[in-house]
């Protein structure tokens, strides 16, 4: 006699356990909230960014950066890759359960969406704490001795040749390609060096002193990084700078020295700008001094050439040979990089930065242009 099978039943499906995620929830909430309010009445009073950016922010992020400084590769990158790929695998398995498995669907769906917003509030207490309230501190124009006050067309002719004739002397001697454009062979041998402007520059301008050193490193997508117009990026839920490597070599070094700028504390974009600068004009190493130097001139130049073109095409007649052949190759670079991905991505920086009372959003990058102005006039030709 033949024995039938017996068909298993299908394990009943347990309701969701909610406690534990509401209370990792509830806290998270409350962490956030406080974090929030400490933002606010920072924005009222620098001071209270100021101390809480030397006592606690970056003691602790010097301290966080360190596992993170000990990868190889970008933490960012490998997370925004293998993490949208397990988000949509989750996604679409949740759904799949959603309708094949009725038990408890909605209690289901709440402690997912519990989980998920559990996750965007730790980080945004990770953003606030490590960034966010920076951008309440005290300008760095105060805590340099710098005068930033109103300049006439003239001054700002002299300080565009002024950076022209010291980017061009830094210029002669590099290693170039068969186009006779500056060559990097290896950015992260040269990231490891990044620390020697900053404490160089840190010894004339305690100000930028820190305890933070991130290692900067190269995106490996940062060809694709381009369609979007990155040029570098700081996350601040890793203290980790990342760099996009594809784009003309002279550019690297200030646009790391940027983003290092961020990690030490510095939020504001021109505050960051003019930070990241003044580590590379203080770099032993000749080609980030070019790098700090040529960048700076670019935003000098644009702005005489705003207000002035005869004295703008007077200024521009300093600029080498050499120095107009990597001005070139950038500009012909990003011309084929010129897409509405591009035009999308600013348009969402700009808004960040608005959100972040950055009332001027992309274009306050531009104002470094006026602490320039007052670098040159308190500190001399760069």
């Amino acid at each position: 006699m033949l024995r039938m099978p017996v068909k298993r039943k299908r394990k009943e499906e347990r309701r969701p356990n909610l406690f534990a995620v509401s209370v990792a929830l509830g806290i998270s909430f409350f962490i956030s909230l406080v974090l929030i309010v400490l933002r606010e009445i920072a924005f009222k009073n620098a001071s209270v960014a100021d101390v809480y950016s030397a006592k606690i922010s970056q003691p602790i992020a010097a301290i966080w950066s360190i596992p993170v400084n000990l990868l190889p590769f970008s933490l960012t990158e490998m997370i925004a890759v293998i993490g949208l790929l397990v988000v949509i695998a989750l996604t679409v398995r949740g759904i799949v359960r959603f309708i094949t498995r009725p038990s408890w669907r909605w209690q289901r769906l709440l402690k997912t969406a519990l989980v998920v917003l559990t996750i965007a509030l730790v980080a945004l207490s990770l953003f606030i704490a490590f960034h966010g309230i920076h951008y309440a501190r005290s300008p760095l124009a105060d805590s340099l001795g710098l005068t930033v006050r109103e300049r006439s067309c003239e001054e700002l002719e002299r300080a565009t040749v002024a950076f022209a004739r010291a980017a061009s002397e830094a210029r002669d001697g590099l290693p170039e390609d068969k186009n006779g454009v500056l060559a990097i062979d290896s950015p992260q041998m040269l990231f490891k060096d990044s620390y020697r402007g900053w404490e160089r520059a840190s010894e004339v301008f305690p100000a930028l002193e820190s305890a933070i050193r991130p290692m900067p490193k190269g995106v490996i997508l940062s060809h694709y990084w381009s369609y979007t117009h990155i040029v570098g990026m700081y996350m601040p839920l890793f203290i980790e700078v990342n760099v996009n490597t594809d784009q003309p070599g002279f550019a690297i070094p200030a646009i790391a020295a940027h983003e290092i700028a961020h990690a030490r504390g510095f939020a504001r974009e021109d505050d960051t700008n003019l930070a990241g600068y003044i580590s590379c004009f203080y770099h032993p190493d000749p080609i980030w001094r070019y790098s700090g130097l040529v960048s700076a001139w670019k935003q000098l130049s644009n702005k005489l050439y705003e207000e002035d073109q005869e004295r703008w095409s007077n200024a521009y007649a300093y600029i080498t040979p050499a120095v107009a052949r990597d001005l070139k190759a950038e500009r012909e670079y990003w011309k084929a990089f010129e897409t509405p991905v591009a035009t999308f991505s600013t348009a969402v920086n700009d808004a960040y930065l608005k959100a972040n009372k950055e009332a001027a959003g992309v274009k306050t990058y531009g104002q470094v242009v006026d602490l320039l102005l007052a670098y040159i006039e308190t500190a001399g030709d760069p």
